[in-house]
């Protein structure tokens, strides 16, 4: 994210991607000016353009995605076991959350940006589950489980969505998607270790 907006206390350029956040106990995203230290959350009798909400929204994701990456590469040389999971999302937030859960747990893995770049990693990698978004572009969860279990019905699918909350309709939603497990989104980290670590075993 390269962008700069104007401090709204001494109207200074800052460069957002190298922001400092502050150290009050505030609720709201707030940063330090690093030319006039102004600390944002302090400001109240300034008005804070909304373009400023959506910037420090951005810069709060950047930062989370990179703390992940750093996780991933200290995490790559922990995988302990031979069973391979493949996550398909594309939202890639979701994915390196649920490539370090998965990973911390010792398991193998991969992961896909849409179901057709899963479906071709499920063709040549045949890993034991895939843990896929119910809704994606191009091709949808339901299409891309029809067609994981036409060519391997081995191979276990997971599929995610916040669609379906109540047991009655998880267990249509499985239905529908001929899937094996089922999770809602947002993602329960502890559910997903105990759905990873059924069909795993049962894999093994």
């Amino acid at each position: 994210m390269t962008k700069t907006l104007p401090c709204p206390h001494c109207h200074a350029a800052i460069d957002i991607a190298s922001a400092k956040w502050c150290d009050c106990l505030s609720k709201k995203l707030s940063i330090v000016c690093p030319h006039c230290k102004a600390c944002f959350c302090k400001l109240r009798k300034f008005t804070m353009e909304p373009e400023w909400n959506v910037a420090l929204r951005e810069l709060l994701e950047q930062q989370t995605v990179e703390k992940f990456r750093r996780a991933l590469d200290a995490s790559a040389m922990s995988v302990s076991h031979p069973q391979t999971v493949l996550v398909v999302d594309d939202d890639e937030e979701i994915r390196l959350i649920a490539e370090y859960t998965i990973m911390q747990m010792g398991y193998r893995v991969y992961t896909a940006a849409d179901a057709e770049e899963g479906l071709a990693m499920v063709d040549s990698l045949r890993p034991t589950i895939v843990l896929t978004d119910a809704l994606m572009p191009k091709m949808d969860g339901r299409e891309l489980c029809r067609r994981i279990k036409d060519l391997d019905p081995s191979i276990k699918v997971v599929v995610m969505s916040a669609l379906y909350t109540s047991t009655r309709y998880r267990i249509e939603a499985m239905h529908q998607f001929h899937a094996d497990e089922y999770l809602a989104k947002p993602i329960n980290f502890t559910r997903l270790r105990d759905v990873l670590d059924s069909l795993l075993a049962r894999a093994a």
